[in-house]
């Protein structure tokens, strides 16, 4: 209990030394919870509200604050929940010091903060109560979060000893542990130097449980050869003998990657001169490739604080829900699946199609790669299939992130679970090791980092959907002008418009451009045959501009089934961009 003044209590904490104590045992938490959540890959708490708060933010606000600082938006929103979290602990801590808790009532206060984030934060955030609706991690998350209130109630109890080493303090100390600390070692007559050790043992008990403890808590499969059809269920992989996935037969020559099975790290985000992310590539005024490259393909990311980084030798895809035996498939085993490879286009739903000046990302948040990987059908059928009256799948991702799809799409043959990108292991900011391909919708379907697929009987509310974005993101058709450049100078004479257009599954049946805002319009060139319907096309086609004159430039295309995509100019929120890209060149003078 709180020492009080007078007999018995610990001398007095100033004002000074409570106040900085408080930041002490904020900034030493702030630490602790950096350390935690890059070597035990435990989320902080500061994330977690972050993504709590977007529930309540109003779509024309999010919205507005990525035109202006781009997807960094998240960045400063994670910045200012730090700087929140950091200046409560500091205030609860030097209250703490100043009402002269004792080294007990310190700790509790570590403990109970824990307590609070495992039974209200983890709640709120989706992770369940003690973290247990996570679909792994569990056991990090109660570790590491308690390492981080261990580490904040010993700073607390280290400044609180600064003011305890005259004899009445250390009098008071041996009433609090029921023993003389002349009988005790040097070190452990400090309660602080008791929670360091504490901090420490359960850091490292954590540490060993995420790398060495038991993991499974499903029946394993393993696919021994890419045989058709698959085998149903695979082979049984005892729960005796978790070993045997570390002992697996060679890959199939058919099943191997083009390169080696690590990814390349994680590339730089370019950025402007503001500090907003911008994407990387397709120069203004160049016309984008048939096949974006790995290096410049966009990359979106709803974690401020850094993306997952998996081991895929423990990881493992787990299938339950709606099927006849839910297990878990290692990584190895789904490469010997069948393999598909497709040539598919990803847009952002935050892309713009017109107007692309209002956010420092424009039109750009696009790109088109060849991909391989396994039909999603083929992996549930490792789990025996569906039970009847199945209507959804779930699919969830080591960052937390959810999506869902009607059953119907996820058993379409073009619905994929990847692990290779235009030849190559599928870099980790793209998703390694598994990421999901789903036709005709937006990139917001295609999750990162599976880790799961449940089979659900009923509508599945997804992390976009909680947050009242369109549930289906069914992409709209869109078409950009990449050439020339908007703005641009022209010399006198015939010049080339060039650009993409794309109508997700329902492919594009022809691209339009107009040299005068859209009074008459002329059917551009296709420059490409793409391989399948779920691929942009690239177009061309010619304009004249005279000396001096300034006019704009229109595109729009219609798509597979006959439909003009609408003029009328709508912002990404909540159901992906619309409107005619438009952009206004000059001819040069004389």
């Amino acid at each position: 209990m709180p020492g009080a003044p007078g007999e018995g209590a610990p001398p007095t904490v100033s004002r000074s030394l409570a106040v900085a104590g408080g930041l002490a045992a904020a900034l030493a938490a702030g630490l602790a919870m950096v350390a935690v959540r890059y070597t035990l890959f435990v989320r902080s708490v500061p994330e977690r509200l972050l993504e709590w708060i977007l529930l309540f933010v109003p779509l024309d606000l999010f919205e507005a604050g990525i035109r202006r600082f781009g997807f960094d938006a998240k960045r400063y929103g994670l910045y200012a929940a730090i700087l929140v979290m950091l200046l409560l602990l500091a205030a609860l801590g030097a209250v703490a010091l100043r009402r002269r808790w004792s080294s007990a009532v310190l700790l509790g206060l570590g403990l109970g903060l824990w307590l609070f984030v495992m039974v209200v934060i983890m709640p709120l955030t989706s992770a369940g109560i003690f973290a247990h609706a996570l679909v792994n991690g569990t056991r990090t998350a109660i570790g590491g979060y308690l390492v981080v209130a261990l580490v904040y109630a010993g700073v607390l109890t280290a400044f609180r000893e600064l003011r305890g080493r005259d004899r009445a303090a250390e009098q008071w100390m041996e009433d609090v542990l029921g023993t003389r600390l002349s009988r005790l070692p040097g070190v452990a007559r400090r309660p602080s130097a008791l929670l360091t050790g504490g901090v420490v043992a359960t850091y490292a008990a954590t540490y060993v449980a995420m790398r060495w403890g038991p993991r499974r808590q499903l029946p394993g499969v393993l696919v021994l050869d890419p045989q058709e059809p698959i085998p149903s269920g695979g082979v049984d992989l005892p729960r005796s003998h978790p070993s045997l996935t570390r002992a697996l037969p060679p890959v199939a020559p058919g099943a191997q990657a083009s390169g080696p099975l690590d990814p390349p790290p994680p590339r730089p985000i370019a950025r402007d001169q503001d500090g907003a992310a911008l994407p990387s590539g397709r120069r203004p005024g160049q016309l984008a490739e048939p096949i974006t490259s790995n290096a410049d393909f966009y990359i979106v990311t709803k974690n401020a604080g850094g993306d997952p980084v998996i081991d895929v030798a423990t990881w493992r895809l787990r299938i339950d829900g709606e099927v006849q035996r839910p297990v878990e498939v290692d990584y190895n085993s789904l490469r010997r699946l069948p393999a598909v490879e497709i040539t598919k286009t990803l847009e952002c739903i935050s892309n713009f199609v017109a107007r692309c000046e209002l956010a420092p990302f424009g039109c750009d948040l696009i790109g088109t790669a060849r991909w391989k990987g396994v039909r999603v059908g083929d992996v549930l059928a490792l789990a025996g299939g569906l039970k009847p009256g199945a209507t959804a799948l779930a699919t969830f991702a080591a960052d937390e992130f959810t999506t869902a799809l009607p059953i119907d799409v996820a058993l379409s043959p073009e619905t994929l679970l990847v692990y290779e990108m235009n030849g190559q292991v599928l870099p980790r900011d793209h998703g390694f090791p598994m990421r999901m391909l789903v036709p005709g919708r937006y990139g917001m379907k295609n999750a990162k980092w599976v880790v799961a697929l449940r089979v659900t009987n009923r509508e599945f509310i997804d992390w976009y959907g909680q947050r009242n974005w369109n549930r289906t993101a069914i992409v709209k058709t869109m078409s950009r002008i990449d050439v020339p450049a908007p703005g641009a100078t022209l010399a006198a004479g015939d010049h080339r418009i060039a650009g993409v257009a794309y109508g997700g599954d329902r492919g594009i049946a022809y691209v339009e451009f107009s040299a005068d805002a859209g009074r008459s319009w002329t059917v551009a060139e296709v420059l490409d045959q793409p391989d399948s319907r779920d691929v942009w096309v690239r177009w061309q086609g010619e304009f004249t501009v005279q000396p001096g004159e300034e006019i704009t430039l229109v595109a729009r295309a219609t798509d597979g089934t006959g439909v003009t995509q609408p003029e009328p100019f709508s912002l990404p929120q909540p159901d992906g961009s619309s409107g005619w890209c438009a952009i206004v060149v000059t001819g040069a003078r004389g």
